[in-house]
């Protein structure tokens, strides 16, 4: 009876995406992996439609991408090879940066940025992010300096801490700590904080290094349990980090 009940579902799977149209390569899939593929296919194209949440996308994307590597990066070129606009770039910039491949990312951003776009913030903020991933944090600090300079009112906590990370990473670690004291202020998490506790024991204030570790923990410690798990990895470091100043 169960392999019955199979066959009908894999049929009523199929027809599905015969008459909305799914990418043709469903009904392979449901055909030579009817268990996998079955799951695989209402995962990734029937419950998106019943759930709209921002972890429900996010896993739902790396459920595509176990199933389909490579399927979003090919649909980002495509776009991005029919209409080369702002939006386009900065989505086939962003998914070749995170399948590391630097080179492509910095011809797209390259061709993106020499024309109207060249002062466009996303763009000048993922040079800036290519910059600093290769080993250039010169260049990325000259990149990000470059858009708010273009862009004075734009706002972006992950780029302010960027632009804190390549100034140390060039060596301008006193400077690095003020970015990192205000953008601690209003990052959304806890590691901006971290890595400022982290500059000031490069630098030699341990003391402020340690209260900073100390409030973070507290307040850390007041938060919701659904914050603490999402940032346990830099709350670890930061009690590892406080562990090694008390030794």
């Amino acid at each position: 009876m169960s392999v019955y009940l199979t066959y009908f579902v894999q049929l009523l799977l199929v027809i599905h995406v015969l008459k909305t149209g799914r990418n043709r390569y469903w009904i392979i899939m449901l055909i030579m992996l009817p268990l996998i593929g079955g799951v695989a296919y209402l995962v990734i194209e029937i419950l998106p439609e019943f759930t709209g949440g921002i972890r429900g996308q996010r896993a739902l994307r790396q459920v595509k991408k176990a199933v389909n590597p490579g399927a979003e990066l090919r649909q980002h070129e495509a776009a991005w090879q029919q209409s080369p606009n702002a939006d386009n770039a900065r989505r086939y910039a962003t998914a070749l940066l995170e399948a590391d491949k630097h080179d492509e990312a910095a011809k797209v951003l390259d061709q993106a940025l020499s024309g109207f776009f060249s002062t466009e913030p996303s763009l000048l903020l993922l040079r800036a992010r290519l910059l600093f991933d290769t080993g250039n944090a010169a260049g990325a600090v000259d990149a990000l300096e470059t858009l708010t300079g273009e862009n004075p009112d734009f706002r972006s906590p992950e780029g302010h801490l960027l632009y804190a990370r390549a100034l140390e990473a060039h060596g301008k670690n006193e400077q690095a700590i003020n970015e990192y004291r205000q953008v601690a202020g209003y990052f959304p998490g806890v590691e901006a904080r971290y890595r400022l506790a982290s500059a000031l024991v490069k630098t030699g204030h341990t003391d402020d290094a340690r209260t900073e570790l100390e409030q973070l923990l507290n307040d850390a410690s007041l938060a919701p349990a659904h914050f603490r798990k999402s940032q346990k990895p830099w709350l670890e470091s930061a009690k590892q980090a406080l562990k090694a100043l008390q030794a």
